[in-house]
């Protein structure tokens, strides 16, 4: 045997990281919070109850009110106010206005000689909130200066005319005021957007102003900071604990969306910079980003003229004239996703009632990042809570697991591409390779291969050169299967090659590979790359010679001998079917010579994959049928044509 007997896995343990009720606040892992707040450790959508200023209740919630527009509209972020009156935007301005203290006020910016008509104040709260009443007022003492004409008007934050400003509708328009408080009520508003527009010339004050409603925010959000986790690790199970919040006795649906996304580094957002005279782009950091346009100066070698390298302002003038490089101007280029060191959101989990979610988090791994975000989307009786977030994670079992496939008869296939015939039970070999930077990595014990159709285990070698290994438990799954060794540390880490075997169905089959280590820690999984001097491909992906839809009828005998002798009684009919993309209509039939049908086996819609279904030499009837020859016809329909597969079974007594 190859591997040594005293070989002892190290110690990999499954730990979590848990935010909400019993973990971490959701608070403190928050990068942007719209209209959701803590609630006894569980995140929900903000509520509004009879009476509370919704100005105060954000603040209170921890969301800062930021003085501006916004620069992008359509996306929510902080709540924000402004108005187009530049000298008080370039105060505290606006956000006097929602400090909570009625004392602090425009002052005297509006009491001027010129003519206030079309001074006009806008909020953003950030997310679409439910609104019954406004409320705004001079400061106290001021009570003569109050506003003689206006009109309200929203936005619930959905509509965005072609330059994506807020489409806004108007709620009230009051051209003779005669209250210095100022109290509009409301039935059914959802706004986001308030934008109040002075009609009158006269001048004023304007202190408070108070947005009242009651009820769920109906459209709500989170994301995550990044969340690192020290080093590169595993991910094992995600558990998600949510319940159903309802104002009422009955309340409309109401959903909670959850996503993640791991990363190698720590941004998922890829910022370059264009050489404005060659047009060449490179990555950079954010700060450089945020730096451009700048001029970069260079040295030269003076021997061979190559540019060695960026040098500052004041060394550049002090080198001899051999020595000054070029002067290139970069400006900022395009900023995008980091696909190469970040994975895509996970497909939503998505609930809408009181549940606890427990289910393998399939994220590319080991990588030392991780990020999330919840959608909520309900109405205003009725919403849901999310109480916790746990994930459960371990340090890699190595530092780098690489496989590539190939067919076992021809491991160097021509372009490095491996297709095979779709529907063919065909021998694969998988060379995997190991590596251990770190002395403290655990080890594996175990490899876990899945696919669709499932693959079957034929052997395992390790070594240089390979030798079976025979020391070895292989456990079936449903999707694949396990095979177990003795452990392999850094010590007596070598090659492997798994071999086995799988009939293709789909035109494209992906496998998915994975390192296995003691106990729950979770799998690692095996990645594309150059494994093995021996395999050309690079790649864990199968592919088939032809996308054509076909099927296929296999028989366990071509002779029924239905006696009772337990010998060839009954007769297995397997339908293969490749290439279909959806169901098909599937009919498995026994005919005679004549083309009566005398049994039909199956008649149901199937997908890809591979069908079983036995007959005994009996009709519909039950009765036997007379010696003598059968067709066996296995057949689809789809929207394009009928295909069908037909074998001649013998029936002797």
């Amino acid at each position: 045997m190859l591997l040594g007997l005293g070989a002892r896995l190290g110690l990999a343990e499954v730990e979590t990281y848990h935010i909400g009720r019993g973990g971490l606040s959701w608070s403190s892992q928050a990068d942007i919070q719209n209209g959701t707040v803590g609630v006894g450790g569980a995140l929900q959508p903000l509520e509004l109850r009879s009476g509370q200023n919704l100005m105060e209740l954000l603040r209170a919630a921890g969301q800062t009110w930021l003085n501006g527009s916004p620069s992008d509209f359509t996306k929510p972020g902080q709540p924000r106010t402004w108005s187009n009156d530049g000298p008080f935007n370039q105060v505290n301005g606006p956000l006097q206005l929602v400090d909570g203290d009625p004392s602090s006020s425009s002052e005297g910016a509006f009491r001027t000689a010129r003519s206030q008509a079309g001074a006009t104040f806008f909020w953003d709260l950030g997310a679409p909130f439910p609104i019954e009443r406004v409320r705004f007022a001079p400061a106290p003492g001021e009570l003569d200066w109050f506003i003689k004409a206006f009109e309200l008007r929203v936005s619930d934050g959905e509509q965005f005319d072609e330059v994506r400003r807020p489409v806004y509708r108007l709620l009230s328009r009051v051209e003779d005021n005669k209250d210095p408080v100022v109290e509009l009520s409301f039935n059914g508003v959802q706004g986001r957007f308030l934008q109040l527009k002075v009609l009158s010339r006269n001048p004023f004050n304007l202190a408070e102003f108070a947005v009242y409603g009651e009820g769920f925010v109906p459209v709500s959000s989170y994301v995550s900071q990044l969340h690192s986790f020290g080093r590169p690790v595993n991910f094992g199970q995600l558990v998600v604990r949510a319940e159903r919040l309802s104002r009422a006795a009955t309340g409309d649906t109401a959903t909670v969306r959850l996503q993640l996304r791991s990363g190698m580094d720590d941004t998922p957002i890829a910022y370059f910079r264009r050489d404005r005279d060659t047009g060449v782009r490179e990555e950079v950091s954010l700060s450089e980003y945020n730096n451009l346009p700048r001029r970069a100066l260079y040295r030269r070698d003076p021997t061979t003229g190559a540019v060695l390298g960026e040098v500052t302002r004041t060394e550049y003038l002090s080198l001899p004239l051999a020595e000054v490089g070029p002067a290139r101007d970069f400006v900022q280029a395009d900023i995008r996703e980091d696909v190469e060191n970040w994975s895509s959101w996970t497909p939503p989990l998505q609930l809408d009632s009181s549940a606890t979610v427990v289910m393998p988090l399939e994220l590319p791994s080991p990588r030392e990042f991780l990020q999330f975000r919840v959608f909520f989307n309900g109405h205003a009786a009725s919403t849901m809570r999310l109480d916790s977030l746990v994930v459960e994670f371990s340090p890699g079992l190595v530092s780098t697991a690489v496989g590539e496939v190939a067919l076992a008869t021809d491991p160097n296939p021509a372009g490095g591409v491996l297709a095979v015939p779709s529907g063919v039970d065909t021998s694969f070999v998988c060379d995997i390779l190991t590596q251990f930077d770190e002395d403290d990595l655990a080890g594996f014990r175990g490899l876990k291969l899945t696919a669709f159709p499932p693959p079957v285990f034929e052997r395992l070698q390790m070594g240089d050169p390979l030798v079976e290994v025979a020391d070895i438990e292989v456990k079936p799954i449903a999707e694949g299967f396990h095979v177990f060794f003795p452990p392999v540390t850094r010590q007596n880490n070598q090659p492997m090659r798994l071999t086995f075997r799988l009939r293709l169905l789909e035109y494209h089959t992906p496998l998915n590979a994975f390192l296995l280590g003691d106990g729950d820690v979770p799998p690692h999984p095996i990645v594309a790359g150059n494994a093995s001097a021996d395999v050309g491909t690079g790649s864990i992906h199968i592919f088939a010679t032809s996308a054509t839809p076909s099927i296929e009828a296999l028989l366990s005998t071509a002779v029924l001998t239905p006696n009772g002798d337990g010998i060839n009684d009954e007769v297995d009919v397997a339908a293969v079917l490749t290439q279909f993309a959806d169901e098909v209509p599937l009919a498995i039939e026994i005919f005679d010579l004549s083309g009566h049908r005398v049994q039909e086996l199956i008649a149901a819609p199937r997908a890809a994959g591979v069908y079983r279904e036995t007959w005994d030499g009996r009709d519909e009837t039950g009765a036997r049928v007379a010696p003598g020859l059968y067709l066996c016809r296995v057949g689809v329909s789809s929207d394009i044509a009928s295909t069908a597969a037909t074998q001649l079974i013998g029936v002797v007594y």
